[in-house]
């Protein structure tokens, strides 16, 4: 296969996350109490019990469902959704599955133009494939009835949304980045949102806990914002943390931690220093491991995906030179499709 470049690569993830009706969204969304997730391939659920592997024997997990529609979860302290492929939304009720019999889940939503579902803050919000963000105002169904849902926005240039908190944050397709102010719609009016940026290099977009957001340009640049919001075609508020092109997602924790994935592996850490120029020394690497594709942040937790369905935790310890003695293994499943505790990095899967 031929090699591509980094913008090619982005131009190919910018051009997928904008045609969301061929996809699968995976909003990766949680708070600092949050336990860990995973989702496999066959559409089980399991939750991490805290035991993590000894040797190559990992009891740690606890089935909570075992459902091949299942495509998407998004998870917010102790709650815990799920989206299925024909669009039917399930917010998790507390009874973990006996055998293969999982009884604890609760229908919320039945629409077949769901694309993604994000959780945070005791929210839950939905995109669909026609753009429109809806919210859950806490009615679930009755047989095919489905009330309990409030319009925010209705706009066909909506790409994907993320949230933490209070707060709910869209990024268009243009790389408009936009945040809910608390209006919902009236009608066709959607007046409740703030214009916080206007940069067509913008690919992704990360929210994490006290108000923080980041995004990343499709250089490998990373900005957080520093909320002064857009004056007109201005916008002023955003500082640069990184500069580096082998950068493809970046993921946000509690306490103002941020983390960075490159493309061969290595993740890093933001130690607190912004950008001087084109110098931009503020990164510590944790890791350096090719197999990597994936990692999510809890609070002051770091958690990695292995393409081989390997789940690690960062216990603290940082590289030295090349050597990452810093993880241990909590689960060893080839199975294993999706991790989901603290979020916030949006994962394309082929529907």
């Amino acid at each position: 296969m031929p090699q591509t470049s980094t913008s090619q690569r982005f131009s190919l993830v910018r051009n997928l996350l904008f045609t969301l009706p061929l996809l699968l969204i995976v909003q990766i969304t949680a708070t600092a109490q949050s336990p860990l997730f995973q989702m496999h391939q066959d559409g089980k659920i399991w939750r991490y019990t805290g035991t993590p592997c000894s040797g190559n024997s990992c009891p740690g997990w606890q089935m909570l469902d075992n459902n091949p529609a299942t495509r998407a979860i998004a998870v917010d302290g102790p709650r815990i959704y799920q989206r299925h492929q024909d669009g039917k939304i399930w917010r998790f009720t507390g009874t973990a599955c006996s055998g293969n019999s999982c009884p604890g889940w609760q229908m919320i939503d039945n629409n077949p133009d769901t694309r993604a579902i994000v959780a945070a803050g005791g929210r839950l919000y939905q995109l669909h494939s026609s753009r429109k963000i809806w919210t859950f105002t806490g009615t679930p169904c009755s047989g095919a009835s489905c009330p309990g849902w409030r319009l925010l926005d209705n706009n066909p240039l909506t790409a994907f949304i993320v949230a933490d908190g209070a707060n709910l944050y869209q990024l268009h397709n243009g790389g408009r980045i936009w945040r809910y102010t608390g209006t919902p719609c009236n009608g066709n009016s959607c007046p409740g949102w703030e214009l916080l940026d206007n940069n067509q290099a913008t690919v992704s977009i990360v929210a994490g806990a006290g108000n923080a957001l980041y995004q990343l340009h499709s250089g490998g640049k990373i900005w957080r914002y520093t909320g002064t919001p857009c004056s007109g075609n201005s916008c002023p508020g955003w500082q640069m943390l990184d500069n580096n092109p082998a950068t493809t997602a970046i993921v946000a924790g509690g306490g103002g931690s941020l983390y960075q994935l490159h493309n061969g592996g290595k993740i890093w850490r933001f130690t607190g220093t912004a950008c001087n120029g084109n110098s931009c020394p503020g990164w510590q690497m944790l890791d350096n491991n090719p197999a990597t594709s994936m990692i999510v942040a809890s609070g002051a937790q770091l958690f990695q995906l292995h393409t081989d369905g390997k789940i690690w935790q960062y216990n603290g310890t940082p590289c030295q030179g090349t050597n990452c003695p810093g993880w241990r293994m909590l689960d060893n499943n080839p199975a294993t499709r999706v991790i989901a505790s603290k979020e916030r990095v949006d994962h394309v899967i082929d529907e």
